[in-house]
């Protein structure tokens, strides 16, 4: 069998098995297959194939199938301009939190300081220290599994601006004052998290997604322990579900602690971040 039959088998398994980016797939498998990159596929296409990876090809295929995200199955995932390490106890980082992360990098203030609540495999936070250098961030999460994972990331990356520290939310700060504040916590309802596609509910952590309170109860806690840590002109950031918007930023208002506070759409037009400053 050749490179190319091989790339045409996976493709057909995946789109028979209702995979809805099968093509993109097919190369990404092969390619890690084959240790060589997804244009350089067409180049192989004649290039006959082994056994061996003929059957690595199919005991993915049908681990895809399945339902088990590709993330997991290969270990990792990609964010920005670097590589992570993901594992079943973190969430698996979405295209749209990039926006984020643009975000902060371009409004962040030169030689300033950062954290990331809820850091999981620490994408925001990496991805973040890996574009401004000059920026010294902080991750924060409750999970010792996603820090080891974390940590293990910031080695892999070669990141010494960036340290992950274990807390509830900002509980275990004291002292310490941001110039800007991420938080991708969880924030689907439950009505939500009933209708999400099996390969995200049976896979990805629950309490990485879900939250009470119509997914707003724990953003809100974050919230709440936000502005002592902010310095006078501090900036924070939520990534919200798109029903949330006008909620969020109620509440924001309520507290009295924080001021021009904006809804931000993603790429797709949809309400994905709440963006606010200290008041």
């Amino acid at each position: 069998m050749t490179t190319f039959e091989l790339l045409k088998n996976i493709r057909d398994d995946l789109t028979a098995g209702n995979i809805e980016s099968a093509g993109a797939e097919a190369e990404i498998i092969l390619a890690e297959l084959l240790d060589s990159t997804r244009p350089n596929l067409f180049m192989l296409a004649s290039e006959p194939v082994t056994e061996t990876v003929q059957y690595q090809a199919e005991t993915i295929v049908k681990r895809r199938i399945a339902g088990e995200p590709l993330q997991y199955i290969q270990g990792r995932a990609y964010f920005m301009n670097i590589c992570l390490e993901v594992r079943p106890g973190v969430l698996i980082p979405r295209p749209e939190t990039e926006l984020l992360v643009e975000r902060i990098c371009r409004d962040a203030p030169a030689g300033g300081t950062v954290c990331d609540v809820g850091t999981g495999s620490g994408a925001i936070a990496l991805a973040i220290a890996f574009e401004r250098p000059d920026l010294q961030v902080t991750g924060l999460d409750i999970s010792d599994a996603a820090l080891e994972i974390a940590e293990r990331n910031r080695i892999n990356c070669k990141l010494d601006n960036v340290i992950f520290l274990k807390s509830d939310l900002l509980a275990a700060l004291n002292n310490t004052i941001f110039d800007y504040i991420a938080a991708n916590l969880p924030y689907i309802s439950q009505t939500e998290y009933d209708r999400l596609p099996v390969e995200v509910k049976n896979h990805e952590p629950r309490s990485a997604l879900f939250a009470e309170d119509n997914g707003l109860a724990i953003i809100k806690r974050a919230a709440l322990q936000m502005a002592p840590l902010m310095n006078d002109s501090g900036q924070a950031i939520f990534e919200i579900g798109a029903t949330q918007g006008i909620g969020l930023k109620n509440f924001l208002n309520s507290t009295g602690s924080f001021k021009n506070i904006k809804i931000i759409k993603d790429l797709n037009q949809l309400n994905r971040f709440v963006y606010c400053m200290k008041s």
